[in-house]
């Protein structure tokens, strides 16, 4: 018997050392799927009053799929759009329990959006977020959610043994706080606690395959607001985030994933340079600001500029964290997962409150027990922020202010009692969101998700609002403090996640009436109850809660109600195309260079169709750049509009006739060959559309033109900009318009070719309506 233990031991060292990756590793794998959407005919999800179209970047759900070595699984996925909505969160999570037979579910999947103002909207249930698309549209709901899904199967199925690493640094010069003034509200002696007005931390996860060390992906978790483009912007885009996830997986390819999460970035923006008054260009930094009247302005000499500098910056600082990373005591060898998700009324309980011992952080007249308050947002909400400007010029930032009209209106929709407004104490209501309800849809839920995933002793914390810097530090410090929490742990915040309601702030900044306290729906306790009730969730998964344990509750079982929202469809019908009686769909509207250089770009105008026919194609392109191998004697792709350098913008025109102008950006290192430029997309032929539910494919294609090396690209030439693009772009728009010729640039005023057929449209005009009333009244 003796003898029989050092051979016992022999061997069950020697099956570790064997089987290391097999039994003893984190098993991670990494997908991608597009998101992108309408790209017209749609307002954006966070400019409620910017209307979209074209498209800049594609958007996408980067995923990442966990197994431990108890067989426990766990997701974790970051779309670029502007919000999670609870009801992509419920449907998701129900779609994945029935094709994974329950590996994954509602419970065990956290969703996060990179926040992106250049995405479209139409996918939320909340009716506040519906109206302001306008409109929910089932097929663009559909498209997310099968992205979601399709990701993290992928995920799934490339899961493999993996080794994770851990780093962090500081990045400047990528953000600064919007509402310096209102931080300032903090007691001075909590303030003293920190360096800066933002948190600067970026903090990285990388994930490498343990057995050929090929990298499999990365996520970035960094404070800043997806608003590096404005309220101008007619783009869909990923903003800085998407541009950093793109820049880091063109950097690693080979199936490698990036995902840039959002943090507590509530007060957070990337414009570097501040706001400033439009009309006479001063700067907007008093505490009493009329944001109607500012515009935030990013380093760059534009939007698209700053766009870049603003995603560059964190790819390179995540670059330089995933070459400098190693394997912590924070995730270690073989770190464990776990999971908790809630899903519960916020109004429902009454709570002590948690800063009892942390005295910069508490109330020192708070009563016993606190409450939040039904959803309602404040007259600085509706004042708007420098990063988007509110819709009148009434509402001022920083001020308390109450109309008997505004009031009158917001009664009319939900009477606000003298309950309702005790409750929310400082802040003025301006809309009593939580009251208001439409076929069982309320205006803002009270029902809330909120969930903490754990991977080794890193807690991943989703919150389902925007926090602001010094809302998002307190609660970390109290999370810390739960009993039975890592000496070595660390809290990492993710903003946007599971679901949208708004935004946090500390009580102190929540009695400045700016926008970010305007928008802390549940009243001034909101902070707190997040706190405490997070604190809960933390002591349930660290198994040290209190007697008898939390009952968790999950979502409602009916919480879809989307098709009674499709009865308020916003979106407008397709209609028809028509190319004109002398011209074909895809047909260039003007000619090429013979030869261009890298930095230079290549912009096209083509006889075009609505982009909506395309919409939910899955690996559809409206713009191919195509490159001729000599080698193959053939055409091939060289790029999509899956990247950076490609821009498409569309322009309706009158008797259903439309025209793309596609841009090409020639990069820095491109193949020096021939090229040509493919627009292609979908019409409903106006002719054929009228007897039947009739949509074709279309192509065009430029001439042939080359690209010199390297070496001939002209200093002073933006990489990523053609200088003056905006402005040619405006022009276009004009000279399609009818303006004069002489208001146009070369380039556009080619585009004049397509009104001749657009004026023999118009002797057929008549004709078509005649025939289409024939049609319609079944002769």
């Amino acid at each position: 018997m003796f003898c029989i233990k050092p051979v016992l031991l022999y061997y069950l060292c020697l099956g570790c050392l064997l089987l290391p990756i097999a039994d003893c590793l984190l098993q991670v794998g990494a997908g991608l799927a597009d998101v992108t959407g309408p790209v017209c005919q749609v307002n954006t999800m966070g400019y409620a009053n910017a209307h979209l179209s074209g498209l800049h970047t594609r958007l996408f759900s980067r995923a990442f799929a966990f197994k431990d070595s108890n067989g426990r699984y766990a997701a974790y996925a970051v779309i670029d759009i502007a919000m999670i909505s609870h009801l992509i969160k419920f449907v998701v999570g129900n779609r994945l329990a029935a094709e994974t037979n329950g590996r994954y579910s509602e419970a065990n999947v956290m969703l996060s959006a990179t926040h992106t103002h250049a995405g479209p909207g139409g996918y939320n249930q909340d009716l506040f977020l519906v109206l302001n698309t306008p409109g929910f549209e089932r097929k663009h709901f559909d498209y997310i959610v099968d992205g979601i899904v399709q990701s993290i199967l992928t995920a799934d199925q490339r899961m493999a043994p993996a080794k994770v690493f851990t780093n962090s640094g500081q990045l400047y010069n990528a953000s600064i706080n919007r509402h310096p003034h209102q931080y300032l509200l903090n007691s001075k002696a909590e303030r003293a606690q920190y360096a800066d007005n933002i948190d600067r931390e970026m903090f990285l996860l990388r994930f490498d395959n343990a057995e050929t060390g090929r990298p499999i992906g990365s996520v970035a978790w960094f404070p800043v607001h997806g608003t590096s483009l404005n309220m101008s912007n007619r783009y869909v885009s990923g903003d800085n985030k998407g541009v950093a996830s793109l820049l880091m997986e063109s950097h690693f390819g080979d199936g490698y994933v990036a995902a840039f999460s959002q943090a507590h970035s509530g007060d957070v923006t990337p414009n570097t340079r501040g706001a400033f008054n439009a009309k006479n260009g001063s700067k907007c930094d008093s505490p009493i600001v009329k944001t109607f009247d500012c515009r935030s302005k990013g380093p760059g000499k534009d939007q698209f500029e700053s766009l870049m500098i603003i995603g560059r910056k964190q790819f390179e600082m995540a670059l330089k964290l995933h070459q400098s990373a190693a394997v912590s005591d924070l995730v270690g060898r073989d770190p464990q997962l776990a999971t908790v998700y809630d899903v519960r009324d916020v109004t429902s309980e009454a709570f002590p409150t948690p800063w009892t011992g942390e005295a910069n952080n508490r109330d020192q007249n708070s009563p016993p027990l606190l409450r939040v308050c039904p959803a309602a947002f404040g007259y600085g909400f509706c004042g708007g922020t420098v990063d988007g400007y509110g819709l009148f010029d009434y509402f001022t930032m920083g001020r308390r202010q109450s109309s008997v009209l505004i009031n009158l209106i917001r009664d009319i929709m939900g009477p606000v009692t003298p309950a309702d407004q005790a409750c929310h104490g400082t802040k003025q209501i301006c809309m009593n969101a939580g009251r208001i309800m439409w076929s069982d849809i309320p205006f803002m839920s009270n029902t809330v998700p909120t969930q903490i995933m754990r991977i080794g002793q890193l807690f991943i914390t989703a919150l389902p609002a925007e926090m602001t810097t010094m809302s998002g530090r307190r609660l970390v410090e109290h999370l810390k403090r739960t009993s039975g929490f890592p000496k070595n742990g660390k809290v990492q915040l993710n903003g946007l996640s599971n679901g949208y309601f708004f935004y946090v702030t500390t009580e102190h900044e929540y009695n400045g009436t700016y926008y970010e306290a305007g928008a802390t729906l549940y009243g001034p306790n909101t902070l707190a109850y997040y706190a405490w009730h997070l604190a809960r969730l933390m002591s349930h998964l660290l198994g040290t809660g209190s007697q008898p344990p939390l009952q968790l509750q999950a979502s409602d079982a009916n919480l879809d109600k989307s098709q009674r929202l499709e009865q308020i469809a916003g979106q407008p019908n397709t209609g028809y195309d028509f190319a004109g009686l002398t011209a074909n769909f895809g047909d260039p509207l003007n000619a090429t260079r013979r030869a261009y250089a890298p930095g230079e770009s290549v912009q096209l105008s083509f006889i075009s169709c609505n982009p909506r026919n395309s919409l939910a194609l899955r690996g559809h392109s409206f713009v191919l750049v195509e490159r001729y191998s000599e080698r193959l004697h053939r055409w091939i792709v060289a790029s999509t509009d899956s990247g950076l350098y490609t821009r498409f913008r569309w322009y309706p025109q009158a008797f259903f006739q439309s025209v793309a102008r596609v841009t090409w950006t020639i990069p820095a290192g491109q193949q020096p060959g021939d090229y040509r430029i493919r627009h292609q997309g979908h019409c409903r032929p106006l002719m054929s559309g009228m007897l039947a539910a009739d949509v074709r494919p279309f192509s065009g294609v430029s001439g042939r033109f080359r690209v010199l090396p390297d070496g001939l690209w002209q200093p002073g030439k933006s990489l990523m900009e053609e200088p003056g693009w905006a402005q040619r772009d405006s022009n276009l728009q004009l000279s399609l318009s009818g303006s004069p010729a002489a208001a146009m640039t070369a380039d556009a005023a080619s585009t004049l070719r397509f009104w001749p057929s657009l004026l023999l449209t118009g002797t057929n005009f008549c004709f078509c309506m005649l025939l289409n009333y024939c049609f319609s009244i079944g002769l």
